[in-house]
C-alpha cells in the first residue's frame, strides 16, 4: 500500500514512531529496515532535526567541470614543489580527496623528486674515458685494481626497528649505551681485500698516508709478482696525497672521476656491511667494532667478490654506451 502511494520509509517511521508509539525494533520488522538505521533517524529526532531532510554537505557533490581539472594541472605544473593538496583544494573550492582524484585521473603520482645526477660534457667524457681504461686487454685493470673508500656508520644507525613476536609480547629493544660514531677504510680487489681499518673523526691528509702505509704491505701479498693497481676518488685528503702514491713503488694510482661512486665497485660492499651490522644490533662500540670486522671478513672474501667484478665489467660497458651517464 505504500510503495503504492509513493510514501517513503522515513515518513512511514515518523508515523510508526509518532502514531503508533511503536519503538525501533518493531518498525524495524514493520519497513524492514537494519535497527542501525533506525537508531541513527531517532538520534536526529532528538535533536530536533527531521530525519527526512538531508544534512548539509550531503546529497549531490558538487560537478568538477573540465575547466576546474584543468586549472588544478595548471597549478601543479607551475609550481610542484610548493603546492599541496590542502592549498589547491582551498583555491578551487574543493576537498583534498577531490583534488587527489583528479590528479590521478590525469597520470599524476604522488613521488620521489627525480635525483639522477647531471653530468656535464667533459665529465662524462672523463667517465667514458674511465671505463674504456678499464675495458682494455679484457678487463686486466678490473681484475688488478685495489678500490679503496670510506664510510661512516652510527651506532644508533645500526639498530633493528622491527622484531618477530606474539602479538601479546612487548619486546623492547635493546638501548645503545654510547652515541659513537666509526669511520672505515677498506680495499678489495679480485684476490680479495685487505683488513678493514677503523677509525674515528674522520679521514684527513695525515692519516691517510699512514692508513694506505699499513695496508700496503697486505696488497703486496695478494699480487706478489707488484702488478697491481690502487683506485681513490676525489676526497681532500686523497687529492693533497697523490703526488706522494705516485712516488710509492708498487702503488700504481688511478684517480676515479669527480662523481662516479656508482663506478666503484666497494660501495656495494658498504651498502651490504651497514645491513649485516644493522642485524647484529650493537649496542656499544665494542659491539660495533667486532660486527664491522666479522662482516667485511665474509663479505670480501674472493670468490664472494668474483660475481661483482664481473658484474662491474659490465656496468663500465654500460657506462660507455650511455655516452657516460650514471648507470644502476
Amino acid at each position: 500500500m505504500c510503495e503504492k502511494f509513493g510514501i517513503d520509509d522515513k515518513t512511514r517511521f515518523l508515523v510508526l514512531h509518532f502514531d503508533a508509539q511503536l519503538d525501533h525494533l518493531k518498525i524495524s520488522k514493520i519497513i524492514n529496515r537494519c535497527e542501525r538505521t533506525l537508531r541513527r533517524w531517532e538520534s536526529r529526532l532528538r535533536r530536533g532535526e527531521d530525519p527526512r531532510v538531508p544534512k548539509k554537505g550531503r546529497g549531490c557533490k558538487k560537478k568538477i567541470t573540465a575547466e576546474t581539472e584543468n586549472k588544478v594541472v595548471e597549478m601543479v605544473k607551475e609550481n610542484p614543489e610548493a603546492v599541496s593538496l590542502k592549498k589547491i583544494a582551498a583555491r578551487i573550492g574543493l576537498c583534498d580527496r577531490s583534488v587527489a582524484v583528479i590528479l590521478a585521473n590525469k597520470g599524476f603520482k604522488y613521488q620521489r623528486f627525480d635525483d639522477t645526477v647531471l653530468y656535464k660534457e667533459e665529465e662524462k667524457m672523463n667517465r667514458v674515458e674511465f671505463c674504456k681504461r678499464m675495458l682494455a686487454d679484457e678487463g686486466k685493470l678490473i681484475y688488478r685494481t685495489f678500490f679503496s673508500d670510506e664510510m661512516g656508520i652510527q651506532l644508533n644507525e645500526a639498530h633493528k626497528t622491527r622484531v618477530w613476536q606474539l602479538p601479546n609480547e612487548k619486546i623492547r629493544k635493546k638501548a645503545a649505551v654510547e652515541h659513537i660514531k666509526l669511520d672505515c677504510w677498506g680495499a678489495i680487489s679480485a684476490q680479495g681485500a685487505i683488513s678493514l681499518d677503523i677509525y674515528k673523526g674522520g679521514m684527513s691528509g695525515d692519516l691517510y698516508r699512514k692508513v694506505v702505509k699499513r695496508h700496503k704491505i697486505e696488497m703486496e701479498q695478494l699480487y706478489p709478482d707488484g702488478e697491481f693497481y690502487f683506485l681513490q676518488d676525489n676526497l681532500s685528503a686523497h687529492r693533497m696525497n697523490e703526488e706522494w702514491m705516485i712516488k710509492q713503488p708498487n702503488l700504481n694510482l688511478i684517480k676515479l672521476p669527480r662523481r662516479s661512486s656508482d663506478l666503484n665497485i666497494i660501495e656495494d660492499i658498504w651498502i651490504a656491511l651497514k645491513r649485516r651490522v644493522k642485524s647484529d644490533g650493537p649496542t656499544n662500540e665494542a659491539e660495533l667494532r667486532a660486527s664491522l670486522l666479522k662482516h667485511w671478513e665474509l663479505l670480501t672474501k674472493a670468490d664472494v667478490l668474483q660475481p661483482l667484478l664481473e658484474g662491474l665489467y659490465s656496468k663500465y660497458v654500460c657506462c660507455v654506451e650511455k655516452n657516460g651517464d650514471k648507470v644502476d
